[in-house]
């Protein structure tokens, strides 16, 4: 990754943000999890919505709690729960294309998935080519959003002048406005941004441009 001194760096997450959430690529990973702790930690399958939720909350993420309290291999996590059929799910989106080739900044996609479901998902989109890299989960030591960890590492690899992100999650949003950053929540129902907007397409120009 390269340093952007003086310049503008737009953090875009990518799952739920770059597509639609009724594209339902959440809920296959969501089901891969599930068996994940059901097939090799042998958790009782009425037991694992709750251990989710646990370490959602005190974790961040699933995969951040299971690290801590059963030392899995992460890299066989993310492999095993993103093993899924994007293909005729996602499909490509000339109007964000257009979009974001239109806003004068450096576009880094900063998500808590692995490179190459990240790389596949954006490669559908049609926008692959417009992003300079892509900040993944195993880029950030298998820390991710809204740790500040991750913001804090993306910030010092790259050492720009001005950062934005755009992400769908509330959490992910405030960690980044809260370290300065600023802030378009990918929501339907409000948002917690300093721009809210229910898709990244309708994110205008001119906010992007005038920061």
């Amino acid at each position: 990754m390269e340093y952007y001194l003086n310049m503008k760096v737009f953090l875009i997450d990518v799952d739920n943000t770059v597509y639609p959430q009724e594209a339902g690529i959440f809920d296959l990973v969501d089901k891969r999890i599930n068996e994940y702790m059901i097939k090799f930690l042998d958790m009782d399958p009425e037991e694992v919505p709750r251990k989710r939720i646990e370490y959602w909350h005190t974790y961040g993420t699933t995969m951040a709690g299971l690290m801590k309290h059963y030392h899995i291999d992460p890299n066989h996590f993310l492999e095993f729960t993103h093993d899924v059929e994007l293909d005729g799910l996602i499909k490509p989106n000339p109007q964000l294309r257009e979009k974001l080739k239109k806003m004068d900044a450096v576009k880094i996609a900063f998500t808590n998935a692995p490179l190459k479901h990240a790389k596949k998902v954006l490669e559908l989109v049609g926008i692959i080519d417009l992003f300079v890299d892509i900040f993944d989960i195993i880029s950030s030591d298998f820390i991710g959003k809204p740790h500040k960890y991750p913001y804090k590492k993306i910030v010092e690899l790259t050492k720009a002048k001005t950062y934005l992100m755009a992400d769908d999650v509330d959490r992910n949003i405030k960690t980044a406005a809260r370290l300065g950053m600023f802030t378009i929540h990918i929501s339907k129902d409000g948002g917690v941004g300093h721009l809210n907007v229910d898709k990244l397409e309708n994110v205008p120009v001119e906010v992007v441009n005038s920061l």
